[in-house]
């Protein structure tokens, strides 16, 4: 594993007066990268994971999803993004220049840029929602070469996520960490409020045993993808915890990295001929 900064200076909206933990090495992404005697330089898909934290940290979530995702042949990137006390547009900068940054350094990472997802867990779910909403919104000045390069992902998977941030199911931590008390961004970061027709196709799970983020945000977004006619695939399943993560141990929920694997495989993000499915 190897990190990188996204930024090598002039970080936008960098506050050097914040100085808590939950913000130490921020704007940072680690790289696992597929290390394969055999396949030693096989272009593959790759993913970036957000991790949740309801924007006031990042959780643990990342390493074990890059692991599990490179032994199936994908390359992956875990971001530290910023948290309260920054609010937004200050994640979604740090995401969105994240899959700016692993799609120019393609040949480097030996991916191929048009096979480059994006997976978050929770308020993650809800950042990658955001980046695949608001890939060319929200933007700042481009400061340079990376910042030409396209932040729409090929793929949005979002793992038990929060969805709204102004109705009754709302996540009401994540949104007053994202946004406070703006009424006016609430509603527009609500991500069921936001889908348009030309973004990414989206993979989406929940249980209802989670009692942080109601099943509800994501039944509603898939309503609203149905919509907009965006392809997407939704699973709701009965047990687990929120952050059950990949699910290993719960009966049934364990089937969504099944499912997640086949849609990797379909869409080209796992090469169907790669000795790994022998």
């Amino acid at each position: 594993m190897e990190t990188y900064n996204l930024w090598e200076k002039n970080i936008p909206l960098f506050d050097e007066n914040i100085k808590n933990v939950e913000n130490e090495n921020c704007c940072q992404i680690d790289a696992y990268l597929v290390e394969d005697e055999f396949e030693e330089d096989k272009i593959r898909g790759a993913m970036l994971i957000l991790p949740g934290g309801g924007y006031g940290f990042c959780s643990i979530e990342g390493e074990k999803m890059a692991r599990w995702l490179n032994f199936f042949g994908v390359n992956a990137f875990v971001l530290r993004y910023r948290v309260a006390p920054y609010k937004h547009p200050a994640p979604l900068l740090d995401a969105k220049r994240a899959v700016r940054f692993i799609r120019y350094n393609a040949e480097k990472f030996s991916i191929n840029p048009n096979k480059l997802g994006i997976l978050g867990f929770s308020a993650g779910g809800h950042l990658a929602g955001c980046v695949a909403e608001f890939f060319d919104k929200f933007e700042e000045n481009n400061q340079d070469e990376i910042d030409k390069v396209s932040a729409k992902p090929n793929l949005a998977v979002l793992c038990y996520p929060v969805i709204s941030l102004c109705e009754d199911y709302a996540h009401k931590g994540s949104a007053d960490n994202l946004v406070g008390e703006n009424q006016e961004l609430k509603e527009m970061l609500s991500l069921e409020k936001s889908v348009r027709e030309d973004m990414p196709e989206m993979f989406l799970w929940h249980t209802l045993e989670d009692t942080a983020v109601s099943a509800v945000n994501t039944l509603q977004m898939g309503i609203a993808l149905k919509n907009k006619n965006v392809p997407y695939s939704l699973h709701i399943f009965e047990k687990g915890d929120h952050g059950s993560i990949l699910a290993e141990n719960i009966e049934g929920t364990k089937e969504w990295s099944d499912s997640l694997k086949s849609i990797l495989k379909n869409r080209g993000f796992i090469d169907k001929q790669s000795y790994r499915w022998l």
